[in-house]
């Protein structure tokens, strides 16, 4: 596990990552963006956002952020409540998310439709 991670920190692209079943168009896509927007606003790439990222694409539909990260404790993945909150955030910035207000204080996220 930590050898992916080191390997997200200097990846470019997901297809420079050996043996990633991460080599799907879409994938790709979404780590450009990232990269874009993180550069945009002077922010540094982190690879939590690709867990992120990749976790809520899996999903498919729209889930509140305590769910997402309760998902992501269970695959072991060391990332933080807060965390989570923020790159969700940076992400609908990013246009790679939308969220959806249920009208009780309540926002829930996904990965924008694509064809993918």
């Amino acid at each position: 596990m930590k050898n992916i991670q080191k390997l997200f920190n200097t990846a470019q692209s997901i297809g420079q990552m050996p043996q990633s079943p991460c080599t799907d168009p879409f994938k790709e896509s979404i780590l450009k963006t990232i990269n874009d927007y993180c550069r945009l606003k002077r922010l540094l790439f982190s690879e939590k956002r690709l867990w992120i990222a990749f976790k809520l694409l899996e999903i498919s539909d729209f889930i509140h952020p305590e769910s997402l990260w309760l998902m992501l404790k269970e695959d072991n993945t060391p990332i933080s409540i807060g965390c989570v909150y923020t790159n969700l955030k940076l992400m609908e910035a990013a246009g790679i998310a939308e969220a959806q207000n249920t009208g009780s204080r309540s926002i829930l996220y996904k990965i924008r439709a694509a064809d993918h």
